[in-house]
């Protein structure tokens, strides 16, 4: 029989309780926005305020899509641009982002569906002129004061990019992501790098962390096309390109997980194009560890870290839906020669 915990955090997580959830955060959203004018926001070294550009790709998210935006106008950021990549959506999304042009510094790209990397992609190459970059997913919102606090950092420690923390949100339950905790665990780090800090190989989402815009351009970073967990192997190459990168322990990002609709990608465990891609993904991160060991930018305690990741996440992920075919994939990745 389910504890009462478990029961309360089902009925929490129900359709209608993310609702309540989203109306309460638009109501909170739209307060920020009023309350707080752009020009208080004060930096450490008293900068004025760098150029921000986020990234937002989009595909068929009108359900959720005016919440996203939302949170980026409750960041009350003075020098803000959004790039909204519509991706070939054929419901009410667009409708709904030419609504914030006139709320926001918007700036709509419109292309045939492509996927998400390739929508992220085109986000980039639209950018004329930004020191900042930041991708955010358009079933998703930022967190109060993100920007604030993400910019603050990296203009205090002067690395190639910063990660925060991130809380998912599920109707009306929100909880630290459970699979990164080892990364956010102990205090802020200044300054760091994955030979340092081999627990932020469990971290390689895209979406949780702002980049100098100068570093991402000159490594001529893209994301591949035609293919699911595109941001896994790209992030694994960012922190293995970059001088130091800082952690930030704050939450600066809201992950939704879906409980009406269609699933988000993540949480389509048993599709086997998707379980092939991540397994594609995993190899890449694995290859690009092992290159690291050569070139003094990883050892192998990066090694066991990511065999820790694959066993304790990306495998989990799939024990109640996979089929035992699939499974064997996961155990020859582990086990090679077995």
């Amino acid at each position: 029989m389910p504890s009462p915990l478990k029961i309360a955090y089902d009925i929490a997580s129900l359709p209608m309780a993310t609702k309540i959830s989203d109306a309460w955060l638009k109501l909170k959203f739209a307060s920020l926005t009023s309350k707080r004018a752009a020009s208080q926001m004060v930096f450490a070294k008293g900068e004025p305020a760098p150029k921000v550009t986020v990234v937002v790709p989009v595909y068929n998210v009108e359900r959720y899509l005016a919440l996203c935006l939302q949170s980026l106008r409750a960041q009350n950021y003075p020098n803000l641009d959004v790039i909204l990549v519509n991706d070939g959506s054929t419901d009410g999304s667009l409708a709904i982002a030419r609504k914030f042009q006139e709320k926001l510094n918007l700036h709509i790209v419109d292309q045939e569906n492509a996927g998400l990397g390739a929508a992220r992609n085109a986000g980039v190459q639209a950018i004329d002129q930004t020191d900042y970059l930041m991708f955010l997913d358009s079933d998703d919102a930022l967190a109060p004061n993100a920007l604030q606090n993400l910019v603050s950092r990296i203009i205090d420690v002067d690395c190639d990019f910063v990660i925060g923390d991130t809380t998912r949100m599920k109707g009306l339950t929100r909880l630290k992501r459970r699979d990164t905790r080892a990364v956010f665990s102990g205090q802020n780090l200044a300054e760091t790098t994955l030979l340092e800090h081999p627990q932020a190989i469990l971290d390689v989402t895209a979406w949780n962390r702002l980049f100098k815009f100068s570093f991402y351009k000159s490594n001529a970073f893209k994301f591949p096309q035609g293919v699911y967990f595109e941001d896994m192997a790209l992030m694994t190459k960012a922190y293995l390109r970059a001088s130091s990168f800082s952690v930030l322990t704050k939450t600066v990002y809201l992950w939704r997980v879906r409980t009406e609709g269609s699933k988000s990608i993540t949480q389509q465990t048993s599709d086997e194009v998707k379980i092939n891609d991540r397994l594609k993904a995993l190899r890449e991160m694995q290859g690009l560890l092992k290159a690291g060991v050569v070139l003094g930018k990883t050892n192998q305690k990066n090694l066991d870290a990511f065999k820790m990741r694959v066993k304790n996440h990306d495998l989990k992920l799939y024990l109640k839906t996979a089929s035992k075919t699939q499974l064997m994939r996961f155990d020859e990745f582990l086990n090679p020669g077995k």
